[in-house]
């Protein structure tokens, strides 16, 4: 009988979309384990899109989910989160190997404490998930876009011509995010003298500046932020001839589906978080490299005002001529 695997999923796209190499990995070593995913329900559509789940569940209250999780006999649970409750809830269905990193008051609620690698976010996974799997080649992650979303997005763009996304938002707040000024003049500089049109993406929290941006550039500009469903995001992105963005889960996803992307980093640390990708560039101008940051870091916004639209637009046009 296969063995039957809970992973308990990361709770923010980018983090997600970083986690997804560790679980291609734990696939290629279990081809017939039954492998269920427990995510937050905004996250089961970006799931939906990868080759690996047999299952996807909604997290829902502890009420209502440990007597779920009690019910579907699971041999094994892989915790990604760093959290208490990720552990918490395997604990509580009684599975019996749970696996996952220490801290957060959880160690006794583990089975297997594992320690925190090092480099690259998607390193801290494959302990987790194949702690023998050093041999294994590293793919990129993988996402299969349904055609229905190709064919919605289109219905949602008002020009066929080629276009480029970008990506004014980010998750984190001011730390990470480029003045909108310099994405108004990044947008002038990319339709002038070339073909290509220009669509603004993002989330609900986007539309407002993303709308601004595109009554001002004109005809040739449209903003879709807070109008896609996530998988109509990945199929934007997919259509763009290239996408630029903030270290943000929407420059992951533009990694993701094969965009090449121009990520821009303030004093966040593309060593740790950067695209997993072979086409992306990354512009930073400081030599202060963090992994986490507070929303409101005056180091952080000063880092990404000395980040010049000309840097982005020079760097757009070299992935284009790749």
């Amino acid at each position: 009988m296969p063995e039957r695997i809970l992973i308990v999923g990361l709770n923010w796209i980018g983090d997600a979309i970083m986690s997804m190499p560790a679980v291609q990995a734990y696939r290629t070593e279990n081809p017939d384990a039954h492998i269920t995913l427990l995510v937050k329900p905004y996250m089961k559509p970006l799931w939906e899109m990868h080759p690996v789940p047999d299952e996807i569940i909604g997290l829902e209250k502890p009420g209502l989910m440990i007597p779920k999780l009690k019910s579907d006999n699971f041999d094994r649970a892989l915790i990604l989160p760093n959290s208490f409750r990720s552990a918490y809830l395997p604990f509580m269905a009684r599975i019996p190997v749970r696996s996952g990193l220490r801290g957060m008051w959880r160690q006794r609620m583990l089975t297997d404490v594992v320690q925190l690698s090092g480099g690259h976010q998607s390193n801290e996974y494959f302990p987790i998930l194949t702690p023998d799997s050093g041999a294994l080649p590293r793919e990129f992650p993988q996402l299969d876009i349904p055609e229905s979303a190709y064919h919605s997005i289109e219905t949602k763009l008002p020009f066929s011509a080629p276009f480029i996304t970008l990506m004014p938002g980010a998750a984190r707040g001011a730390s990470k995010m480029w003045p909108i000024t310099y994405f108004e003049e990044l947008t002038h500089k990319l339709l002038k003298g070339r073909d290509e049109s220009i669509v603004f993406a993002g989330g609900p929290g986007d539309a407002p500046a993303c709308e601004a941006l595109a009554e001002k550039a004109g005809d040739r500009c449209c903003s879709v932020a807070g109008k896609t469903s996530l998988k109509e995001w990945a199929a934007l992105l997919a259509k763009s001839r290239a996408a630029v963005a903030n270290d943000s889960g929407g420059m992951h996803l533009a990694a993701a589906v094969g965009s090449p992307i121009v990520g821009i980093y303030g004093i966040t640390d593309p060593e740790k978080t950067g695209p997993l990708a072979e086409r992306y560039k990354v512009i930073q101008n400081s030599n202060v490299k963090f992994r986490d940051i507070a929303r409101n870091s005056d180091e952080a916004r000063n880092a990404l005002e000395s980040i010049l639209p000309s840097q982005v637009f020079e760097a757009i046009l070299s992935l284009l001529e790749q």
